[in-house]
């Protein structure tokens, strides 16, 4: 089947042109709550990268597993199967933005709930070591090239239902340079004053920083539902929505 990206969150975290590293997030908990509420779920995880020589690192391949196992706890074995990991990338001759996609493979995460991968102790290397002799191309080994333990798969083209591409956006979260705060919620509203209330709000960063002004047991829940059903919004939430725009 097909797995379809309607927004992306970005946890906290470091990193320079060769590197990354993702921080523990003290609002994983409010993300994916929210994330449900608007009829969402993780698919996977997308990072970018300079270009090259491995399609995906040892460091990649930790990310994608964890990501997909904490996927498996949360939704099932048969939908975390479906998880993809997203790398996008440039063309250093045309200067193009590239994305790529993959999968990883039911050996990889089996090597990985068992505990015989290793965590990486340098970045950008497109082999992973093992704690345990494993036998690649009849040979016993520790360490593996990484293209053993993904499938490419291809990327089209979606237009989400709910957030869709808009031209004026919220800041992201966590991102450096960026910050959200109530004259970031008025621009939006403003940009959007022709459309009903409910699709005004229909940006994810939006929602997930309203949402930290809302009960999430009654408030919540029913903002998210009007916000999907594009109708809906009661007074109470428009006037608190409002009163942080105008703070």
């Amino acid at each position: 089947g097909n797995v379809f990206c309607d927004a992306i969150y970005e946890p906290p975290q470091e990193g320079d042109e060769s590197a990354y590293s993702v921080s523990e997030d003290p609002s994983a908990r409010n993300v994916d709550r929210t994330a449900s509420l608007l009829g969402l779920r993780k698919v996977g995880v997308v990072f970018t990268a300079k270009s090259r020589k491995c399609i995906l690192s040892s460091e990649d391949i930790m990310l994608a597993c964890k990501m997909q196992h904490e996927i498996e706890e949360a939704s099932g074995y048969d939908f975390a199967r479906s998880c993809v990991t997203a790398v996008i990338t440039r063309n250093e001759t045309t200067g193009s933005v590239v994305f790529e996609a993959y999968q990883i493979s039911d050996l990889c995460m089996d090597m990985y709930r068992r505990g015989v991968l290793k965590p990486p102790s340098n970045h950008n290397r497109g082999y992973s070591r093992t704690t345990e002799e494993v036998l690649v191309e009849r040979k016993e080994t520790t360490k593996v090239d990484n293209d053993f333990f993904i499938n490419t798969v291809p990327i089209k083209t979606h237009d989400a239902p709910v957030f869709g591409k808009r031209d004026v956006e919220f800041p992201v979260e966590n991102r450096p340079g960026l910050a959200q705060n109530p004259l970031e919620v008025k621009h939006v509203l403003k940009s959007f004053e022709n459309l009903p209330y409910p699709e005004r709000l229909r940006d994810f960063h939006l929602l997930l920083f309203l949402s930290t002004f809302l009960d999430p047991v009654t408030d919540l829940p029913e903002l998210c539902n009007a916000v999907v059903e594009g109708s809906g919004v009661k007074p109470a939430h428009k006037e608190l929505i409002d009163s942080i725009a105008d703070n």
